[in-house]
């Protein structure tokens, strides 16, 4: 029996928010230090802001922590893709649900991303950097956990150029007919197209799409496309095997589990795999 896909990293569920289960104001909160000084302090403060939902508050005390450890570089991250309107833990929460997660994750939040107009390649660029300052990073679970959440991120939000003028993201969205794309054996390429998520022309892109996909900023401020889609899931994958395990086909890890490994195939396979797996 598999192991249920679960979150075993303190980061993966919200900060204590201590307004709200003891009903303090954040004056009582915070009153004691007008000025915070000294790292433990300026960590308690960024916390407390960042629990608050305020995000340019917490970048200020995270930023003048003077210690590089593993935890200011993990929540400052967290901070400025909140910052951004990129990545919330929330966002991630309510699109769980009350299980592990599902498809519909990722199509709850690639059309959170899409209504908050976090469509263009800037975005691109400011995810893959964040993806980045998580290989400082000492301890391996937290850094894969920092890998896991970008990598996410960067694949919610190439899927998010695609969604529809309705708001929504549909299998029409990815290939123009999705009966005939389901029912290929892609021997003909055409079956499975559509003239959104496609490669820039004449460039291979990322190049190799496998677990370092992301390493490079190289091409992630191109077309989004499928190949961009593969290649963060891929990184995902690589990254939730470290936190949870091999095998763990459940929720969000069934997901990336079946677009692993696609980044060599032609793009008929790749748009059928990726329907088939955003709309069983």
């Amino acid at each position: 029996m598999r192991t249920p896909f679960r979150f075993k990293n303190p980061l993966s569920i919200p900060l204590f928010t201590l307004t709200a289960m003891f009903g303090l104001s954040a004056c009582n909160l915070t009153g004691f230090m007008d000025k915070p000084s000294g790292d433990i302090q300026l960590l308690d403060a960024a916390r407390a802001c960042l629990d608050r939902g305020e995000y340019s508050c917490a970048l200020e005390y995270y930023q003048q922590i003077s210690v590089e450890s593993d935890q200011k570089i993990s929540e400052l991250s967290m901070a400025r893709l909140a910052d951004a309107n990129l990545f919330k833990t929330s966002d991630l929460i309510e699109s769980l649900g009350s299980g592990t997660g599902s498809a519909n994750s990722f199509l709850a939040m690639a059309e959170t991303l899409a209504s908050r107009g976090k469509t263009s390649s800037s975005q691109r660029v400011t995810i893959q950097a964040e993806y980045a300052k998580a290989s400082s990073i000492s301890e391996p679970t937290l850094k894969a956990y920092m890998q896991f959440i970008t990598a996410m991120t960067m694949m919610n939000q190439v899927l998010s150029t695609a969604v529809g003028a309705d708001g929504q993201l549909t299998a029409s969205d990815i290939v123009t007919n999705p009966s005939v794309c389901r029912a290929s054996n892609c021997v003909v390429a055409a079956d499975c197209t559509n003239s959104n998520l496609v490669e820039s022309a004449g460039g291979s892109e990322i190049g190799s799409f496998n677990q370092t996909a992301m390493d490079s900023a190289t091409n992630w401020d191109s077309t989004p496309s499928v190949n961009k889609v593969i290649g963060a899931a891929n990184v995902a994958n690589a990254a939730s095997v470290i936190l949870f395990g091999a095998g763990n086909n459940n929720g969000l890890g069934q997901i990336f589990d079946n677009l692993d490994g696609l980044g060599a195939s032609g793009e008929c396979l790749k748009r059928k795999t990726l329907i088939n797996t955003l709309f069983p």
